[in-house]
């Protein structure tokens, strides 16, 4: 009985310490944090955006046609020594790996020319509630730019 006692005292003071604060590395939570629609082709886009436990950014992307999620992502914007990078894992595919070629104070544009599509990615933060994502890539030897507006809301 004394051992639960003092378990259960343990776990209290535990759960009540302060938890620390993480640092935003890139500064961009003030821009990306939160949960995001767009649309898209015949659906719908939605992502929610988080600062993670080391300090980055944490996306995870759901695209909703006909009540049917057809795709789903998961990226992480990170630094890594002196580089910028994005990592993009969607789901049944290979990750692709992107590497800031420019950055601004409202805008990051990321490329890998080993992929035809897409090879890049920008990130323009447009105000707080709104930012756009422009792909670029090679379909059938055709460059093709698809953008996407989005907007944030307070729920999915």
């Amino acid at each position: 009985m004394r051992i639960c006692v003092l378990i259960l005292l343990s776990l209290a003071l535990f759960s009540c310490q302060e938890k620390k604060e993480v640092k935003d590395h890139l500064e961009l939570q003030s821009k990306l944090a939160g949960i995001w629609t767009a649309k898209a082709f015949d659906g719908k886009l939605y992502e929610e955006w988080k600062l993670n436990n080391d300090g980055w950014m944490q996306q995870q992307g759901y695209y909703i046609e006909k009540n049917d999620t057809t795709y789903a992502a998961v990226t992480q914007i990170q630094k890594v020594n002196e580089d910028i990078i994005l990592f993009s894992v969607i789901e049944n595919s290979n990750p692709k790996i992107f590497k800031a070629v420019s950055r601004e104070e409202n805008k990051i544009v990321f490329e890998n020319k080993d992929y035809n599509n897409p090879f890049q990615v920008t990130y323009e933060f447009l105000s707080g509630d709104n930012y756009r994502r422009t792909i670029k890539g090679y379909e059938n030897d055709s460059l093709v730019e698809y953008e996407f507006s989005f907007k944030k809301c307070n729920e999915p």
